[in-house]
């Protein structure tokens, strides 16, 4: 009997250490809950019964669950300001408002850099300063830690920001990427990590790619990564298949850590059947289901669905963008896992000041 009984606690230990590491093993930590990915390395959608569509398999080869998504397509929002500093109305409302009411949820969501920013960043000397720009809920801090690095995270997004540096202790603060209040040129790197493809005009595009320029010093770095329109089974393991660039991805919204309470029928908490508060039903009568409590912290059987604007890119776009900062030079262009990134690196400071009269030296 010991012997049985040893063999079958083995065997479930097995299956929890099996089960551990597949769930480790997609790279990134990227979780996707409730059909929501921004086209990063996944895990798969959480607690979907769908079955897999073929070739569809995350990096252990596992298949991935959860039924290809579509995302509504919209016409390229107009330009509204000459001023690329403006907030486009989309961004508000699609892009902004939205952050601030799923941080909670986008927080459960996220919670390690990506495997090739987390490269980048290692490679990063000892004491580097980082500008996260669109930290999000400071995902990337604990890599800029490991490198020994010093992070300097910001968000548009101010739930956002409040998470990442509670979260993490880091001194995030409430900032626009495009109009930072950060000194120039004294940073080694900075990060645009899934933060571009929410832009909805070239210009403001640009804009951002020259505020980054403009904190970096020259030989510092800008790591780029931005949601591809391209996207299949071979390349992307995102469940995305976009039918033109400028699209709503719907988010569906879900209280977090609340889980589903089971129905409770009268009697069950001592009552034995007697009336009373505890006892009664939804309809007032004994023995009926007890309705869930209500509240903020309550179970939402019916999803709330937000919608956030995303410019997707193509092959090239991202470089035709970079190209028009004349402070940076590309050094390496690639596609990670439904991304198109880049690497770009600050070209040495022109030497523009006139020389220094003589006598001026002597003194």
């Amino acid at each position: 009997a010991r012997l049985f009984a040893g063999a079958v606690a083995f065997a479930q230990l097995r299956r929890a250490v099996s089960v551990s590491a597949s769930a480790s093993a997609a790279p990134g930590g990227f979780m996707v809950a409730d059909g929501a990915d921004d086209g990063g390395p996944t895990e798969g959608a959480a607690s979907s019964s769908a079955s897999p569509p073929s070739g569809r398999r995350g990096p252990s080869g596992q298949p991935l669950r959860g039924p290809e998504q579509r995302p509504a397509v919209i016409d390229a929002p107009p330009l509204e300001s000459s001023n690329a500093l403006v907030t486009p109305s989309i961004e508000v409302d699609n892009v902004r408002k939205v952050y601030d009411a799923i941080a909670e949820h986008w927080n459960h969501t996220r919670y390690k850099a990506w495997p090739r920013v987390e490269a980048f960043i290692a490679g990063l000397p000892p004491g580097a300063l980082v500008a996260d720009l669109g930290c999000g809920n400071g995902k990337n801090i604990p890599a800029v830690d490991a490198a020994r690095g010093f992070s300097v995270p910001s968000d548009a997004s101010e739930p956002l920001a409040r998470i990442a540096a509670e979260a993490f202790g880091a001194s995030a603060f409430v900032g626009d990427c495009l109009h930072t209040p950060l000194r120039a040129g004294i940073f080694d790197a900075a990060l645009s990590i899934a933060v571009l493809h929410h832009l909805s005009t070239e210009p403001r595009r640009v804009q951002a790619l020259r505020e980054a320029a403009r904190l970096l010093r020259p030989g510092g770095e800008l790591l780029v990564y931005c949601w591809s329109y391209e996207q299949d089974d071979e390349r992307s393991r995102s469940r995305h298949r976009f039918e033109a660039q400028d699209v709503l991805v719907p988010w569906k919204h879900r209280t977090p850590c609340v889980k589903k309470p089971k129905p409770q029928r009268a009697g069950a908490n001592g009552n034995d059947g007697q009336t009373g508060d505890a006892a009664e039903g939804a309809e007032g009568v004994v023995g009926a289901a007890v309705p869930p409590p209500e509240g903020p912290e309550a179970w939402q059987a019916n999803l709330e669905v937000q919608q956030r604007y995303c410019h997707v890119y193509r092959q090239g776009e991202l470089e035709e963008l970079l190209a028009q900062v004349p402070e940076l030079e590309v050094v390496e262009a690639y596609f990670d896992t439904g991304n198109w990134c880049a690497i770009a690196r600050r070209r040495p400071a022109q030497e523009d000041a006139p020389s220094p009269a003589p006598a001026a030296m002597a003194r």
